[in-house]
């Protein structure tokens, strides 16, 4: 009897071990991770804020209300990081973009400052909701009057009198697209840094007064205004590539 009960006890044991062995252990749920890149507006050495005064060297003042811009088929290579982000100043603060990624594939990183030809004329009610290229996303950075997108919008006001009455009554307006003027950045060298719940970030860099200084000053007295329009090359041209310049990692 002891014999068949011992029998029994091991038969328990090993039907016991066998069940815990053939468990499945519980699934591991994959970590996704993210990249997120903000631009961080500046007016020389200082921080700029829209609505916020910031003066010239020649003390003339200005006063930012808009600015926005798309950077469109950003990769390094062959590794693509998101069909599109949009920088509303605004709306979305220093946001560029926020995705799902690995940010050591990005330590270098290609993009189009605009949007380029083939997607410039899609329809954009066409693109997915989570899109920036999304109608609802970008918004009036889309022309309903001519189709494509807006590339590069800058809006200011500036006061350009020296005496103690600030009037702000010279307005600076630039709203540059077109497939003829779409530019390309380059970043090289990428820095990021972890913020936490696995997400990786990337500051850029925008300075205004370095937009208007240059490679191409902006005469901000005559050339204050582009839609690009017939006629506006010139002033079109230096938006667009100043702003390429005045655009760096931070």
């Amino acid at each position: 009897m002891k014999y068949l009960i011992g029998i029994l006890a091991i038969g328990v044991v090993m039907a016991s071990c066998k069940k815990k062995q053939d468990d499945p252990s519980p699934p591991v749920e994959p970590v996704e991770n993210y990249i997120r890149v903000d631009v961080n507006p500046f007016f020389g050495a200082d921080m700029l804020y829209l609505d916020s005064v910031y003066s010239f060297g020649n003390g003339d003042l200005i006063k930012f209300d808009e600015i926005k811009f798309y950077l469109q088929d950003i990769r390094n290579g062959s590794n693509l990081m998101v069909e599109a982000g949009l920088f509303d100043y605004r709306a979305r603060g220093k946001k560029l973009l926020e995705v799902k990624g690995e940010y050591s594939y990005f330590n270098t990183i290609d993009a189009n400052l605009g949007v380029d030809s083939a997607t410039n004329h899609m329809d954009p009610s066409g693109f997915p909701t989570s899109s920036m290229l999304n109608i609802m996303n970008s918004n009036d950075m889309h022309w309903g009057w001519n189709p494509g997108y807006i590339f590069v919008k800058v809006e200011a006001k500036m006061d350009t009198i020296p005496n103690a009455t600030e009037l702000f009554d010279h307005t600076i307006v630039y709203h540059v697209g077109l497939d003829a003027n779409l530019m390309q950045v380059n970043f090289t060298n990428a820095t990021w840094n972890a913020i936490g719940n696995n997400t990786h970030a990337l500051d850029l860099k925008l300075d205004m007064e370095a937009f208007f200084a240059g490679p191409t000053p902006i005469d901000y007295m005559t050339e204050y205004t582009s839609h690009a329009a017939a006629g506006q090359e010139i002033i079109t041209a230096k938006v667009m590539n100043n702003f390429k310049n005045a655009l760096t990692l931070y």
